[in-house]
């Protein structure tokens, strides 16, 4: 795929200005393949267009907990060249629109599971949870079939588009971890968020290590959660006719570095 005309390292701080012509150039070289107003497509880390939604993280994180372009590089660094991110845009507007991180593994670890690990981020600090106990608790033998839910963020300007943009972007995630056979998911998510998903939802999250809610990064009423992705998949095709065939179309598509659904 086409990059940007100038390399970009991983940045949190492009003005407005610079993340919309990053946007507009990505739509240009990867021109969406069909005409609805919001498509998710899939990024790596790596790729510097993976700076727009970089952009879209701060700009939400600080908005709601205070947390700024420095906060988001200690924390993520260590994981940008393990991340793919999914990110929705808005190609009426050529804006980006929502944007899911996924963090795979890597020599640094699964974000969630290394917080874990760490007593200054403990949910139970100043006791550690070894990433073992987490493996051993939640039978994840392979922590290359697990995805990490690292961060989640929709700007309050499309925020009354939040279920399609949400169900975009859910149902590129369930095609891409089908395509690479991911078994295990963990995140740390607000606990109403959790309750949503579980009493609404009916999705199948329980507490990561029996964990409770928690401040995390600065947000407080936080849930490390654990699910298993083919049980969370049966109960979302299950649920809804529609949601289920798309899954299983999804399955069926694949691209080389865009993976798009039809809404």
């Amino acid at each position: 795929m086409t990059k940007p005309t100038a390399h970009l390292p991983y940045s949190y701080e492009l003005p407005d200005a610079e993340r919309d012509h990053l946007t507009r150039e990505f739509l240009a070289t990867t021109p969406p393949h069909h005409s609805q107003r919001f498509v998710c497509f899939e990024i790596e880390g790596s790729d510097p267009f993976a700076n727009i939604a970089r952009q879209l993280e701060r700009e939400v994180f600080f908005e709601s907990w205070g947390n700024d372009a420095a906060t988001m590089q200690r924390e993520y660094g260590p994981y940008e060249e393990s991340s793919v991110f999914f990110l929705a845009i808005d190609t009426e507007a050529s804006a980006p629109a929502g944007v899911l991180r996924m963090i795979r593994n890597s020599p640094a670890g699964l974000k969630t599971i290394v917080d874990l690990d760490d007593c200054r981020k403990s949910p139970i600090a100043p006791i550690a949870i070894p990433v073992d106990a987490v493996q051993a608790r939640h039978g994840i033998d392979d922590l290359d079939k697990c995805w990490d839910g690292a961060t989640a963020a929709v700007p309050r300007r499309y925020r009354r588009k939040s279920p399609t943009i949400h169900m975009q972007v859910m149902l590129t995630v369930f095609a891409a971890a089908m395509r690479d056979d991911i078994q295990h998911f963990v995140a740390v998510l607000d606990a109403p968020v959790v309750k949503t998903a579980r009493d609404l939802l009916g999705l199948p999250l329980v507490a990561l290590a029996g964990t409770p809610p928690f401040t995390h990064m600065d947000a407080p009423d936080n849930q490390a959660v654990y699910a298993h992705i083919p049980s969370l998949l049966k109960v979302a095709a299950d649920g809804n006719r529609r949601v289920g065939q798309k899954i299983r179309e999804c399955a069926r598509r694949s691209h080389s570095h865009a993976f798009q659904t039809l809404s």
